[in-house]
């Protein structure tokens, strides 16, 4: 697949934000969307067909597995089937872990982990679907480059990182576990982009428009590499030419450490490189 002509694309938080900008590349390359959202996306919906789009929405808190699976359901009905879901609803909660208050963390762990769990859970038969049909079909997790390291260029929202790397971890397994059917699995990892929100801190105010501005993209920016990098079957789409030094860092260091470890396995020889044989996992009857 080298476009979206006709596709079926869910976003999920995509009334604003990342999300919206999401659902705006994908009815450029010619998509029917389904918005799904916790805020109704009806001023969205109604702007965004007066432009021609093909798009609908529904109110979906990803916090909830049954409304997520009713989000499936309703897009199921609406459009005949799924080929892509932007699994991209998440929140977060500033500061470092010792001063975030518990209720916030819980609120960010729900939303951007549990919250990523139940989409991926509730869209992949459809997702299966598609593709046993021949039809395209891909999951997109937006994670972020705090997926990827501890951006130094970013006051700490240390709770918000640890939830982006649990997406990487979600990410990975989903290429393991959905890929073998033909699902192509891909998470997007911006920096800084200029969001609704982010606009109004740095309009506010100078001293966050000096932190901010020198590292942010536009949000259609994203969007744009978050497609090419899905279509293109790119694992990790890293948007944020400024992501790259640390990333690269905490890469290097993660491979000084284990390269302590003795080598006593051939390197292809792991039993959970067969992600079909679950009997050959040695802990596969401890459960």
């Amino acid at each position: 697949m080298t476009n979206l002509n006709d596709a079926v694309v869910v976003v999920t938080g995509g009334a604003t934000g990342v999300g919206l900008a999401l659902v705006r590349e994908a009815v450029r390359r010619g998509a029917r969307v389904m918005i799904v959202d916790v805020t109704d996306a009806g001023e969205t919906v109604a702007a965004l067909r007066r432009e021609g789009a093909i798009v609908e929405s529904t109110i979906a808190d990803v916090c909830d597995a049954a409304d997520v699976q009713r989000a499936v359901t309703e897009t199921v009905e609406h459009f005949g089937g799924v080929n892509v879901v932007c699994n991209n609803a998440g929140t977060a909660a500033l500061g470092r872990l010792q001063e975030v208050e518990p209720e916030a963390a819980h609120r960010v762990l729900r939303v951007n982990v549990e919250g990523a769990f139940h989409v991926i859970h509730a869209f992949a038969p459809a997702l299966h679907k598609a593709a046993a049909a021949g039809h395209p079909a891909y999951l997109l997790n937006t994670g972020s480059e705090h997926s990827l390291g501890v951006p130094p260029h970013v006051e700490p929202i240390s709770i918000y990182t640890a939830s982006k790397y649990a997406v990487l971890g979600l990410t990975m397994t989903a290429h393991r576990d959905l890929g073998p059917s033909g699902i192509g699995v891909s998470m997007l990892a911006p920096g800084w982009t200029l969001t609704e929100k982010v606009r109004a801190r740095v309009h506010s105010d100078p001293k966050t428009a000096a932190a901010i501005m020198p590292y942010a993209q536009e949000p259609a920016e994203v969007a744009s590499r978050a497609f090419d990098g899905l279509l293109a079957g790119t694992r990790v789409i890293a948007t944020n030419p400024h992501s790259r030094a640390f990333a690269m860092e905490h890469a290097r260091n993660l491979m000084i450490d284990i390269q302590e470890l003795p080598i006593v396995d051939a390197p292809d020889g792991h039993a959970h490189d067969t992600p079909a044989d679950v009997s050959a996992c040695p802990v596969a009857g401890m459960q």
